[in-house]
């Protein structure tokens, strides 16, 4: 059986605790992808204070998803034409108004998504992974303290910093987090698996991480971690 075609720009699925985010770091060490996390770029404008900032934390406080309008402000200044980049989006489009905003910022910048995988793991598993899980302050690498911890413990591997638990990963917020991802992810997941089913994987999440690794790494053709 032939191998997957190897895509240049990748979307990533998967509910929160799934490990998308750790994947998506891995991903764009090993291969050279272009790491575009729409949490990370939420988190610095919160981090900034100003007033798109201030709604960004009032919306993350509470669980809920940050309105489609306000994603998009933050992508216009964020975007731009990735020339030779491999692009991985970690995040977007997260609800199925952002469909067809990906699809616009595909024609305007000139790219093309040809690969959306999603890393498919159950609500059980995704909330007892999410106890655990920790997150650098500094560079937003992610953390398990039991199914991909840090070299050091409670201390980020890329630049040293202290690891601290996120603020909506509190038990309210995580199950607030997961009914409202299961609610919008279904619609987007059976979207582009009707419309493009020639680009949409799926792998198993509901193993160590670096089984899934490896596993993610075949899905998108890429050479398996030695």
């Amino acid at each position: 059986m032939s191998s997957p075609q190897r895509p240049k720009h990748v979307v990533l699925f998967g509910r929160p605790g799934s490990g998308k985010s750790s994947i998506a770091e891995r991903l764009s060490q090993d291969h050279g992808f272009f790491l575009f996390r729409t949490g990370e770029l939420l988190r610095e404008a919160v981090r900034r204070g100003d007033p798109l900032g201030l709604q960004v934390e009032a919306t993350l406080k509470s669980g809920r998803l940050v309105s489609d309008a306000l994603i998009e402000k933050v992508l216009e200044q964020s975007l731009s034409t990735p020339g030779d980049r491999r692009l991985l989006f970690d995040g977007f489009p997260r609800t199925i108004g952002q469909v067809p905003m990906l699809a616009k910022f595909e024609k305007s910048l000139g790219f093309r998504v040809d690969c959306y995988l999603d890393i498919a793991v159950s609500h059980a598993a995704a909330v007892t992974r999410m106890t655990g899980r920790r997150v650098c302050p500094v560079c937003g690498a992610t953390y398990h303290l039991v199914n991909h911890p840090p070299k050091v413990a409670e201390t980020c591997d890329v630049d040293g910093a202290k690891l601290e638990q996120r603020r909506d990963d509190s038990p309210a917020v995580i199950e607030v987090r997961q009914r409202i991802y299961a609610e919008t992810s279904s619609p987007i997941l059976a979207y582009y698996r009707t419309h493009l089913p020639q680009l949409f994987r799926v792998v198993d999440g509901e193993r160590g991480f670096d089984e899934v690794y490896a596993a993610t790494c075949v899905a998108l053709g890429l050479p398996e971690p030695s």
